[in-house]
């Protein structure tokens, strides 16, 4: 047992060797690919892991390094009185996605029947942002596209499209757009520009036309950091977010920030003395002296293909 009740040892964090790219939490699970065309389903309480083997026909070991990976995992224990949390006997839901010069694929798993569905496609261009992890929204997965558009994933039809970002959303890098969770159940969009963040909303006209709609709330970030910053870092990214709390992490030269949307609870959660390229994994679970909330961070683990 952990000395202090509230805290998990960093120790249990230690993403195993053999793993290629970490992809994110998600309902105390957290999910990887490893080199040999395995995704694995992995509890970092207990160590326990789970592999499942590529689908066929997505991809080939031939063309895998032209092609950018990404998974998501969620549990689907449908009991009356479950939390998610220690969800690692649980059955889960995993989506495996890809994306080539023309076109991006998904696939789902589903651990109570142990097989894939079918492949999904969709006409895209764009690479999928592997520094970000997905976004769930009801019943439906998405993913950041490197040039800010959304790749989305229907997990009841197992069709995937590709959303484009708002016409008036310029980001200067990987760090200027983050795909929201708004109200429980609403697609949002963040659009980080200096030190001011806009709020977009996808929703349905009186036409019932689907479209963003820009949020009159536009966050000013300079009152909010420590007086005393220099000019010269007066800039921020978004380096990750927790969907189940609507909150930011922000990465600036002296340190990272968590802002919370909704109450605009914003706290400092480490200082430094340079710039870092460190993304942040939020991850929940539960154990025996009740429950905890961390967030689980590493290095960037790869750069833009």
């Amino acid at each position: 047992m952990d000395t202090k009740p509230d805290r998990i040892s960093a120790a249990r964090f230690s993403v195993p060797k053999s793993s290629r790219d970490f992809l994110g939490c998600r309902h105390g699970l957290a999910v990887f690919i490893k080199w040999l065309r395995e995704t694995v389903v992995w509890d970092p309480l207990t160590g326990q892991q789970q592999r499942v083997s590529f689908p066929p026909g997505l991809g080939n070991a031939e063309t895998d390094i032209f092609w950018v990976w990404h998974a998501a995992v969620l549990c689907v224990d449908a009991e009356d009185g479950h939390v998610h949390g220690d969800c690692f006997s649980s059955p889960f839901k995993l989506v495996l996605t890809c994306g080539g010069d023309t076109q991006a694929s998904a696939c789902l798993y589903e651990s109570a029947s142990g097989a894939w569905g079918n492949i999904a496609s969709t006409p895209t261009t764009d690479a999928i942002l592997r520094i970000r992890p997905s976004v769930l929204i009801r019943n439906a997965l998405f993913w950041l596209l490197c040039e800010g558009d959304i790749l989305a994933f229907d997990i009841e039809s197992q069709s995937l499209d590709v959303i484009e970002k708002p016409v008036d959303a310029h980001g200067t890098d990987d760090y200027s757009f983050q795909i929201l969770r708004i109200n429980d159940s609403g697609l949002g969009f963040a659009v980080m520009s200096n030190l001011s963040i806009q709020l977009w909303k996808r929703s349905s006209s009186s036409d019932d036309v689907v479209g963003w709609v820009l949020q009159s709330k536009v966050i000013q970030l300079e009152g909010l950091f420590p007086q005393g910053m220099c000019s010269d870092h007066k800039k921020a990214g978004m380096v990750g977010y927790d969907e189940e709390s609507d909150a930011i992490v922000l990465a600036t030269y002296i340190g990272d920030f968590m802002l919370q949307l909704d109450s605009m609870r914003f706290r400092r959660i480490s200082k430094r003395n340079c710039w870092s390229s460190k993304v942040y994994y939020p991850y929940r679970n539960f154990y025996t002296a009740g429950g905890t909330e961390t967030l689980f961070e590493q290095p960037r683990v790869s750069e833009r293909s």
